[in-house]
């Protein structure tokens, strides 16, 4: 990880991840508490998650067309200014008849970041030279999230008790700003870009509607992209399952509350910076292919470990260690996402990604609400460790040492 960071471009992506995922945990600890502070509804509460979801169906596809088509280090500072404006609408929420307010915020905020995601995950690979330098910038960017992990809900906490959530979204809002910063400080080499020129608001339905469909066709193509497109459905069932059961999970299970929720994602936080650690040091010796089958193998054995015994304490610890497999499994998963797309499509399969992504999550979230009451807990847990073993081992599928031009659909038209 810290041979990544060398790259100055690396190292400014990674600051303004940090900074911006902390603050985005920030507010995350404050807008479920602040919603049910406001209506003492818990299904109030369920439609902020709601609402933060569906933008990752609706819009996430559209922003892939547009991270290939505009200028991705642009399209990233313009998301982060204009989420900076949108939290600062919370400020002016404070009633219960305001809760609607936060509802469209948190919507409008999720859209938004559907921009800035795919836009990363696409400059990445101009940002370094060859597949064991992408694997250690992958790397060090999950090890962003950890560290937000560990950090945000901590902040949030203190800012949400000590001044109330209004100090949570400002806090949320200059951090939009210092990401903004870094992000501008980034050199992007230059790449071509061959689109069309959108004449009128009819041939951009068009050209969108076509491009959006070619980002179908690269993922369709490509012998790499549909394994790791169904990797990632299995991935996310079972994480749609965890969702759903997790504070069933701790309090059943393990009899613990609130702080053990703390110290399990704790555990997960640590556990990710020291995978991001490790995977940056054996990057150059493992394949990304294997780190998909031999993180998601061992995930999964530890998450049936973790839910079939009933003390939190090595939970806690088994958790730790759970989150080292698991950067292994995202880092190699992410790795090969890059090098199966060319660049002119990059943006499109990573949009298409996060629908997929959202989408079976929230099937899975849907099916294990209806099922929780009937059937046993550990059991649901179990077929979510299971499905992630499975979605690891979809990787076996992956061609050894196929480019990824090889393996994609063929570019854009030309340019009018």
């Amino acid at each position: 990880m810290f041979q990544a960071l060398r790259n100055r471009n690396i190292a400014l992506l990674f600051g303004a991840h940090v900074i911006s995922l902390g603050g985005d945990m920030v507010l995350f600890v404050a807008l479920p508490f602040w919603v049910f502070q406001l209506t003492g509804s818990a299904l109030a509460t369920g439609l902020m998650f709601i609402a933060l979801t569906i933008p990752q169906l609706l819009f996430s596809p559209l922003a892939g067309v547009f991270v290939d088509r505009w200028d991705r280090k642009r399209l990233m500072i313009l998301s982060d200014l204009a989420r900076a404006v949108i939290v600062l609408g919370y400020l002016v929420v404070n009633t219960r008849e305001q809760v609607w307010l936060i509802y469209l915020l948190a919507f409008v905020e999720s859209a938004v970041s559907q921009f800035f995601r795919p836009a990363s995950m696409a400059l990445v690979p101009n940002l370094v030279n060859g597949e064991q330098e992408l694997a250690r910038a992958n790397a060090a960017l999950g090890a962003s999230f950890a560290l937000s992990q560990l950090g945000g809900p901590a902040i949030g906490g203190v800012l949400v008790t000590m001044f109330g959530p209004h100090a949570a979204a400002l806090f949320d809002a200059v951090t939009y700003i210092v990401s903004a910063v870094l992000v501008f400080g980034i050199a992007v080499p230059p790449r071509e870009r061959v689109v069309q020129k959108l004449r009128d608001v009819g041939h951009a339905v068009q050209e969108v509607t076509r491009e959006l469909w070619q980002g179908v066709r690269v993922v369709s193509y490509s012998p790499i992209l549909r394994a790791i497109f169904l990797s990632l459905i299995f991935l996310f069932l079972s994480q749609g399952i965890i969702n759903v059961l997790l504070i069933v999970m701790i309090n059943k299970i393990w009899g613990g509350g609130a702080t053990e929720l703390s110290w399990i994602m704790m555990a997960q936080g640590l556990g990710g910076i020291v995978g991001s650690l490790l995977v940056g040091a054996i990057a150059a010796r493992i394949s990304p292919r294997m780190m998909i089958v031999g993180g998601g193998t061992l995930a999964t054995m530890l998450f049936l470990l973790i839910v079939n015994q009933p003390s939190i304490y090595i939970a806690v610890v088994l958790l730790a260690l759970m989150g080292i497999t698991v950067v292994a499994f995202d880092v190699g998963l992410t790795t090969l996402l890059q090098i199966g797309s060319d660049d002119a499509n990059r943006g499109r399969v990573s949009g298409l990604m996060q629908t997929v992504m959202a989408l079976s999550q929230l099937i899975a979230m849907a099916i294990t609400s209806l099922l929780a009451d009937q059937i046993d807990v550990v059991l649901l847990l179990d077929i979510a460790g299971v499905l992630f073993g499975i979605g690891g081992l979809v990787a076996l599928w992956v061609p050894r040492g196929t480019p990824a031009r090889r393996n994609a659909a063929p570019t854009p038209m030309p340019a009018e």
